[in-house]
């Protein structure tokens, strides 16, 4: 099997011939990395062998024009397309920017301004089609990679701000997401209209923390759902099918996912608590889990590296519905040598006679 094949059978409950891999690298750690023998010029996904190629993201911004307040050595403090004023430092990732403040503050902002949301050509990224045809050509599975409806609203409104209104205003909240979500959808049909192919969508919005849900499952059905369905439905329409990423601890809300439709629940991060043994034996069946593999242990030693991994791929796997990524992102604590290791584990543990 190629890339897009592999992928597709995994999503579609069906059995591909190896683990599919995918991953997220920091931009310090592949800096690090050319001093530990990645070649220079290297794209991560024809070193690693990994499957999945993302689209550059559309704009779902409100396209505010950027306005520097302070710059220095260190940080800059700016005015962001949404109209946040938000102090981001240079040079680090890692580190959750300092939102200082927010354009939008009442349910009038939102009404008063969410005709600016108007899908526009401008928004798709003129990089889309070369990124696109540079990965059919190599077979990947490529991707619709989009901001979902929940972290749009919050980056507008803030997350203090959205809680708020979720309590007082929650038909507002539901507006909001359900725009986001027709937004998304007008933007892929067009993506769609160019000619780009794509074999499905990938949905960012982090809704845990380290301890649970950041907010309740009465107010995902209420608010939230709808929005996920919504994208699910079309995209399925389309023969499309779509992954969610969701960092934090969010076990409670994976039967939801799957009644909105969702294929694939990303990251799981181990750190939260979360393992995918256990949720193998809960909805291993009816979603496929992807990632898991704790960073922790890929910055260890190579006995800790190899037990996660083949502890873990040895359930997962099992019967498909698996794809392999670490449980966030890859960090520069975790060596080349290592995740070169890892990544042959993957192989050795991932394959399906």
């Amino acid at each position: 099997m190629n890339s897009r094949e592999r992928i597709l059978a995994t999503l579609n409950g069906e059995m591909p011939d190896r683990v599919g891999r995918s991953e997220m690298f920091w931009p310090e750690t592949l800096e690090a990395w050319k001093t530990q023998g990645l070649p220079e010029d290297t794209v991560p996904e024809d070193h690693f062998g990994l499957d999945i190629t993302l689209l550059p993201r559309p704009d779902l911004s409100f396209r505010f024009p950027i306005k520097v307040i302070e710059e220095t050595d260190e940080y800059i403090i700016q005015r962001d397309c949404n109209g946040v004023l938000r102090k981001d430092f240079k040079g680090k990732c890692g580190y959750t920017p300092h939102w200082l403040d927010y354009k939008f503050k009442t349910s009038n902002d939102w009404w008063t301004s969410k005709e600016q949301l108007a899908p526009v050509d401008e928004r798709i990224s003129p990089v889309a089609r070369e990124r696109y045809d540079a990965a059919r050509s190599k077979g990947r599975f490529i991707a619709f990679d989009c901001v979902g409806p929940y972290e749009a609203s919050w980056r507008v409104f803030g997350q203090v701000g959205l809680f708020t209104m979720m309590m007082d205003e929650p038909e507002v909240v539901k507006d909001m997401f359900d725009t986001y979500a027709d937004f998304s959808i007008s933007l892929a049909r067009k993506t769609l209209d160019r000619g780009i192919d794509l074999d499905g969508a990938w949905f960012f919005g982090d809704l845990g923390y380290r301890n649970g849900t950041l907010f309740s499952p009465a107010c995902y059905d209420e608010m939230l759902f709808p929005a996920h369905k919504k994208l699910c439905d079309f995209f399925k329409s389309v023969g499309k099918p779509v992954m969610l990423h969701s960092c934090g601890k969010i076990e409670s809300f994976i039967p939801r996912f799957i009644e909105a439709g969702f294929a694939a629940i990303q990251p799981l991060e181990a750190k939260c608590g979360q393992d995918v043994r256990v949720l193998k034996k809960l909805y291993g069946d009816k979603i496929t889990l992807f990632g898991n593999i704790d960073v922790r242990k890929l910055s260890g030693s190579r006995d800790e590296l190899e037990e996660e991994i083949e502890s873990k791929m040895s359930v997962a796997a099992e019967g498909g519905r698996y794809i392999f990524h670490s449980d966030h992102s890859i960090p520069p604590t975790v060596s080349y040598n290592n995740y070169r290791y890892a990544v042959e584990l993957s192989e050795k543990y991932g394959k399906y006679e």
